[in-house]
């Protein structure tokens, strides 16, 4: 059983999955109380599906990029359960990689072969990363051909021309896509604006991780322990 936890700006997400199916998800919208309403929500959640830290085998967690105080405070807390749970193994993910993911089927009905994850970094420069949709049998479609980099949207074409990448093949998922909408209309949008990462796709990127077998050790989407994901030391928020 995978129990993932995400937060972003506005929200602190927990997903559980049994064999890939999901018997749990709650999403509580969050100010800057992060700290004070974690552990207490994470209890009342497993409370609510009967299930307890006994019944987990895997806790996978959003690293980010993100909110610095965030990460650091559901990491520790993350850190703080697999120590007094110690069958409870450890997965970390990229949350651009998780929300890049969200998306990955309906890229692929429109034969999109790119996907450009964005979330906000509290400036004017989200952080965001791009992805290419593989065709693989019995591995992870999707990979990252970048890192994770800090990019005004008025500067996305200098991005797209700096990795090679055109506007009919990509959908762009997460923070900005209304300003998007605007500048770039060529590249493909969502009709829900509000895409934001999620513990729900957290655990099925995990769960695919671990069912395809993947090496935690190499893979950039995915590791073995938590690490935080700074793309540079933001103001703390």
């Amino acid at each position: 059983m995978i129990f993932a936890i995400e937060s972003n700006s506005l929200n602190l997400s927990f997903c559980i999955l049994k064999k890939g199916e999901v018997i749990g998800n709650f999403l509580l919208p969050i100010n800057n109380e992060l700290s004070e309403v974690l552990i207490p929500t994470i209890k009342f959640f497993l409370k609510q599906n009967n299930i307890s830290f006994k019944d987990i085998s895997v806790l996978a967690v959003g690293c980010g990029p993100g909110s610095f105080t965030g990460i650091r405070t559901i990491i520790a807390c993350a850190k703080a359960i697999i120590i007094s749970n110690k069958h409870i193994k450890s997965i970390g993910i990229n949350s651009l990689g998780s929300l890049a993911m969200s998306v990955m089927d309906q890229a692929q009905k429109k034969n999109i072969k790119y996907i450009i994850s964005s979330i906000d970094s509290k400036r004017l420069e989200p952080f965001i990363q791009a992805f290419e949709i593989r065709n693989l049998k019995k591995k992870i479609k999707l990979h990252p051909i970048n890192n994770i980099e800090a990019v005004k949207i008025d500067s996305l074409n200098n991005y797209l021309y700096k990795n090679n990448l055109h506007k009919h093949d990509i959908l762009f998922v997460g923070h900005n896509q209304e300003l998007l909408n605007i500048k770039h209309t060529k590249i493909h949008l969502l009709k829900n604006k509000k895409n934001l990462a999620d513990a729900l796709w957290v655990a099925k990127l995990s769960y695919f991780l671990i069912n395809y077998k993947e090496d935690l050790t190499k893979s950039i989407i995915g590791f073995k322990n938590y690490k935080p994901i700074y793309v540079r030391f933001a103001d703390i928020n």
